[in-house]
Order: C-alpha cells, then sequence, then structure tokens
C-alpha cells in the first residue's frame, strides 16, 4: 500500500487536473478527518471506500496538501478546490478564501460564491475571534460589501445554479450577522 502522503498527492494531483465527482469528496473527507478539530473516525469508516477508510494524514501532509489548494484557490479559485477546503478549519484555508471573496482574480461562478461563502462562514467568526486582526478593518468592510452583493443576486438559471443561490441563501445573513456583531458593515 502506498504512503498516506503518497496517496494525499495522487487525490490532489488528479483534482487539480481536472478530475471530479467522489475523487473530490473523498479528499475533502480525508482532509477533515485529519483536521484537529474532529473527534471521531466512525462516520469517515461507513462512507469512505474500503481503501481509504483507515487512512488518515499526518498534519505535515494535511498542511502540505491545504497549501498547495490554497495556492492554486488564489490563482483559480475552482468550486472544486474550495468544497475540498469545507471542513477542514485551517486559517490559511480561511483567509485565501475570504481574500478570494474580497478580491477575486476572475468573476466567480454563483457556485464558487456559493462554497466560498460556506467555507467562511463557517470558520471566519471563529479566527476573527481568537484573532481580532486576522484581517484588516477595510478587507472585513469590503468582504461585507461582497456577500451583501452577491446575497442579492437574481436566481439561477440551472438547476445547479438554483442549489447554489439556496446555499447563499442560507449562508450570507449568517456571515453578515457575524460580521456586524464584530462591528463591520456599520460605516
Amino acid at each position: 500500500m502506498n504512503s498516506e502522503r503518497e496517496i494525499a498527492v495522487d487525490l490532489l494531483r488528479r483534482l487539480l487536473a481536472g478530475e471530479r465527482g467522489e475523487l473530490q469528496s473523498h479528499l475533502a473527507m480525508l482532509l477533515q478527518r485529519s483536521s484537529p478539530l474532529r473527534d471521531s473516525d466512525d462516520f469517515y469508516r461507513r462512507i469512505l471506500p474500503p481503501e481509504l477508510s483507515e487512512l488518515r494524514f499526518s498534519q505535515e501532509t494535511s498542511d502540505e496538501v491545504v497549501a498547495e489548494l490554497c495556492a492554486k484557490i488564489s490563482r483559480d479559485p475552482d468550486e472544486a478546490f474550495i468544497s475540498s477546503l469545507c471542513g477542514v478549519g485551517v486559517d490559511l484555508a480561511t483567509r485565501t478564501v475570504s481574500k478570494v471573496l474580497i478580491d477575486p482574480p476572475r468573476p466567480l461562478t454563483i457556485r464558487e460564491y456559493s462554497q466560498a461563502l460556506s467555507l467562511v462562514n463557517e470558520y471566519l467568526p471563529y479566527c476573527l475571534e481568537e484573532d481580532p486582526e486576522f484581517l484588516p478593518k477595510d478587507d472585513l468592510e469590503r468582504l461585507f460589501q461582497t456577500v451583501t452583493r452577491v446575497y442579492n443576486l437574481k436566481e439561477g438559471s440551472t438547476l445547479e445554479e438554483e442549489s447554489a443561490r439556496n446555499l447563499i441563501i442560507y449562508f450570507a445573513p449568517k456571515l453578515l450577522e457575524s460580521l456586524t456583531l464584530l462591528g463591520i458593515g456599520k460605516s
């Protein structure tokens, strides 16, 4: 059997090359499972395929995969890359995705917005609670404006876009409320 690092690098390589579906889900679950935030392996053992069901990435391997995904997201914020980091709870991922929302390298799709809002909503309030300087206040104000604008987008034209829109409707108000409680968006 390959080492956990070889498996992680192979999954990452295939994701970055454009493979989607279960691969994306497996990498996300393995990153989540390896996160210090997770305390139970039972869930992952039940849903991962047998060859991955006992695998846990080392902190070093997990950090390497997250750093590579964040570097890629900074240049090309693909929905699959962002969703692979949802549930990991790493500051680098939260900061990277927040900055992509604030100043994207290209216009984001509604699906990319939905995944980004999901991740940022879950972790940014905790990051700011622990470190009020996690992001500069000007960036937080721009984030508030972006989230407000995205929240007010019209409905999607396809079922997938409508599904993404529903995620935005769910996550955007929560993130806006968290930012408002921190004094952001009142100016």
